[in-house]
């Protein structure tokens, strides 16, 4: 067992507190005082079953910070002030716990929905509800447990929670199972706020605010990361998703993000002026008030648990630069020219509920968007 606790205040100040680190059953018994022994001795079946004597890392994670100002520099600059991250109401973002394994391509390791699986299939909850029910059938490898299997040498973090706020000193009951469900759910939840986005010349005379005032209240259901493991190679794209006509790297990194926003508030207050349009056009002034992102319905939630879902994956990329540039850039071939982002895929719904322009604060009315889907989509980024 492993465990590290964080506490990062603000930028300036981060504090990473050693709790418990035992790389083995017999070690980690050393590690324990009485009375924790004691406690061990009562864990119950679930608790159990998360010891499988596996190498890996357990890191347990609680933060909270605050920035004054990030800025991104070329000519002029792009600046975002006044940035916090916190707990839904204040606190500290907590309950999160990032498992960090290398495989060897045989071991069965928790991604995705595995725990959604597990407690359904030890029925503290529904087994036969739709999303526990596809968890179930897409996690279980066949030997009664749970999770996902990937390349020898490959590297996988799974960010999830830590407690998922379920009692286990009883037995469950079909009673239980719709409030375990939403427990499950509402387990990490975080509060990401934001005082300006905007402009600025390169002497910093002048600002234009893009934006004020952005509030995201939200709960993440799990990130997995995908470290993959073939060599330093460079291969021709071949498949859809995929930029064409380049060199993709043959390693790559995968993302997998599932997450709900809940209550999503933004300003709008571009305050540029002597505009060649007179600002009562440009001045638009939008607001939006209790926006909503999550994959709650249409015909794509099958395994969502109503979170929308983000996926995509990164790696080097060549070829990006044509024959002038490479040669003006001193390159040759197979030079690692930039970073392609690619078989990004996108699946959720929005609620606007409130959409203003202007300064009245009268909503123009309410749009919903079903089924808002991003798929076989690539990215290529250089410099220039």
């Amino acid at each position: 067992m492993k465990r590290f606790q964080t506490q990062h205040k603000n930028l300036s100040t981060l504090r990473i507190v050693k709790r418990q680190l035992c790389i083995s059953v017999a070690s980690a018994m050393m590690c324990f005082s009485t009375p924790a022994i004691s406690e061990l001795k009562a864990l119950n079946d679930y608790e159990m079953s998360g010891v499988r004597g596996q190498a890996g890392l357990t890191i347990d994670i609680e933060t909270k910070y605050t920035m004054g100002e990030f800025e991104y520099k070329d000519a002029g600059s792009l600046y975002i002030k006044d940035i916090s991250l916190t707990g839904i109401g204040g606190g500290y973002v907590d309950n999160i716990r990032a498992k960090v394994d290398f495989t060897d391509g045989n071991e069965t390791l928790q991604a995705g929905f595995a725990d959604m699986a597990f407690l359904g299939a030890v029925g503290f909850l529904d087994a036969s509800e739709t999303d526990v029910a596809w968890a179930i059938s897409e996690f279980s490898d066949g030997a009664g447990g749970f999770g996902k299997q990937f390349g020898d040498g490959d590297g996988f973090i799974h960010i999830t929670s830590t407690d998922y706020g379920l009692s286990f000193d009883d037995d469950p009951t079909p009673a239980d199972w719709a409030g375990n469900l939403d427990a499950t759910k509402n387990a990490i939840d975080f509060h990401l706020q934001e005082g300006e986005l905007g402009l600025r010349s390169s002497d910093g005379t002048v600002e234009t605010a893009l934006s004020r005032n952005l509030s995201i209240e939200a709960y993440l259901g799990y990130l997995d990361i995908h470290l993959t493991n073939r060599g330093n190679g460079m291969s021709e794209t071949t498949e859809e998703g995929q930029p064409e006509n380049i060199l993709l790297g043959d390693s790559y990194i995968g993302f997998d993000l599932k997450f709900r926003v809940e209550d999503l508030d933004i300003d709008q207050t571009n305050n540029a002026t002597n505009t060649f349009i007179s600002r009562d056009v440009t001045q638009a002034g939008l607001t939006l008030r209790d926006f909503r992102i999550h994959n709650e319905r249409g015909a794509d939630t099958l395994g969502s648990f109503g979170y929308a879902s983000i996926e995509q994956k990164w790696g080097a990329a060549s070829n990006i630069l044509n024959e002038l540039e490479v040669h003006a850039n001193g390159g040759g071939p197979n030079r690692v020219d930039g970073m392609a982002f690619y078989d990004i895929n996108v699946r959720w719904d929005w609620d606007l509920p409130h959409i203003s322009l202007g300064d009245t604060g009268l909503s123009i009315g309410e749009v919903y968007l079903t089924d808002f889907v991003i798929y076989n989509t690539s990215l290529v980024i250089s410099a220039h």
